[in-house]
């Protein structure tokens, strides 16, 4: 270990900003583009900021602090709010802000948690965080190296998000505004493949559904869709199969990066094949839905939703993960405490069907925006598994700089 590297306080290496965060009642936040952040990280998205800049969010309180299955420290960067229930500092001129957050990351902070119904991180505990800290140019070089990690594991993110955008927008205008129909109607070009072109009519009928494409029709997603109810015992699951539950479910994202292994499950899960979709059926309002890119298992609290054929798979992923068949399904929902809704209201949800053609061709235009997200996953899993390997070693010296730089060159 370099002998210039010390053990220092926390509070000794940061300026805290905790008398500037505000917290604001889910009732009285006005929608906006600014992110609203908590213990965990965004928990909504508000019209006003506090804070620009970038800053260390650490949480003060939540059993997270103790599981800490999501980070307890992240960064958060350019306009947003944070409430009371993050802690918010920023490195002094001795220290590097996003080492801080890798050196907690890789800190054990039991001992300095208090309560224990929900445990709780105060200011003055977090001050006594004592950190291995080497001088300030080296912070500079492990917090690039391993920022290089997270920011392709954030770009990788960032192009999911586009990705599903540019389908769910394709699905808008071809299936909900039907655009390409109202352009050969007006006598307009629909842009499209002259084969695709020829498939659409030119004109619309009235529906139960309102006015659709004439020759389409009106069913409901148990017509093009199925729920697979692969039971699996736990004695029947091997230890390292990927196991999904629901706190793996990222909200309103079809990307699902979050897996454990089956080792040591106690109650019957449903199995299921990479690109089935999966869906959360306790509390739908959460919008847990996503593509499976692996083989699994999941826990009975997800849904299994596989099409009919392989042509509706565009169909069926877009209205499962929209925003209208999750307020339908949690309209639908049974139970006060614990709302679900079930495979049997799911199907009954009503859809415009086209042309199996028209289908298959929407799903060759989701496919490799489909393919594209779990590649990036993947990799992701991928980067994070080498972050977490270098990471104990840098912040304790154990590692060389060089020889960190050089594993990193191979794979980012």
């Amino acid at each position: 270990m370099a002998g210039e590297w010390s053990e220092r306080p926390l509070g000794e290496l940061i300026e805290n900003f905790d008398g500037i965060r505000k917290p604001v009642k889910e009732a009285d936040r006005r929608p906006g583009r600014y992110p609203y952040y908590g213990a965990s990280g965004v928990v909504d998205y508000v019209d006003n900021y506090l804070f620009d800049g970038e800053y260390l969010l650490i949480a003060e309180d939540g059993e997270n602090l103790r599981t800490r299955n999501t980070p307890v420290a992240f960064m958060a960067r350019g306009k947003f709010w944070v409430n009371n229930h993050a802690h918010i500092v920023r490195g002094n001129r001795e220290a590097d802000t996003r080492f801080l957050m890798y050196a907690l990351s890789a800190s054990d902070i039991n001992g300095y948690l208090t309560g224990s119904a929900m445990p709780k991180l105060t200011q003055a505990n977090l001050n006594r965080i004592p950190l291995l800290t080497p001088p300030l140019l080296e912070q500079h070089a492990i917090a690039r190296i391993l920022g290089t990690l997270d920011e392709k594991i954030e770009l990788n993110r960032r192009m999911s998000e586009t990705l599903e955008a540019m389908a769910r927008a394709v699905f808008k205008s071809w299936f909900v505004d039907f655009d390409p129909v109202r352009a050969k109607v007006e006598g307009c070009s629909t842009g499209l493949p002259e084969q695709l072109d020829q498939l659409l009519p030119a004109s619309f009928e009235e529906s139960e559904l309102g006015e659709i494409p004439t020759a389409w029709a009106v069913g409901a997603l148990g017509d093009i869709a199925t729920h697979q109810r692969r039971g699996a015992p736990p004695h029947e699951i091997e230890s390292d199969t990927p196991y999904i539950a629901l706190e793996h479910m990222p909200k309103r994202s079809i990307a699902l990066s979050e897996w454990t292994a089956a080792n040591g499950l106690g109650s019957n899960k449903f199995r299921f094949r990479a690109r089935e979709i999966l869906f959360g059926k306790l509390r739908p309002y959460f919008h847990k839905v996503g593509v499976a890119p692996v083989d699994g298992v999941c826990s009975t609290d997800i849904v299994v939703v596989v099409p009919k054929s392989n042509h509706w798979f565009g169909l069926v992923l877009e209205h499962v993960s929209s925003d209208a068949f999750v307020r339908y399904t949690s309209a639908g929902s049974t139970g006060t405490k614990m709302p679900r809704t079930s495979w049997t209201e799911m199907a009954r949800y009503p859809v415009v069907i086209p042309p199996k053609a028209v289908a298959e061709a929407f799903t060759r235009v989701v496919e490799p925006c489909v393919d594209k997200i779990i590649a990036g996953i993947h990799e992701s899993r991928i980067l994070a598994t080498l972050r977490d390997t270098l990471l104990p070693k840098l912040i304790c010296g154990e590692l060389r700089i060089s020889k960190a730089e050089q594993l990193v060159g191979q794979v980012a």
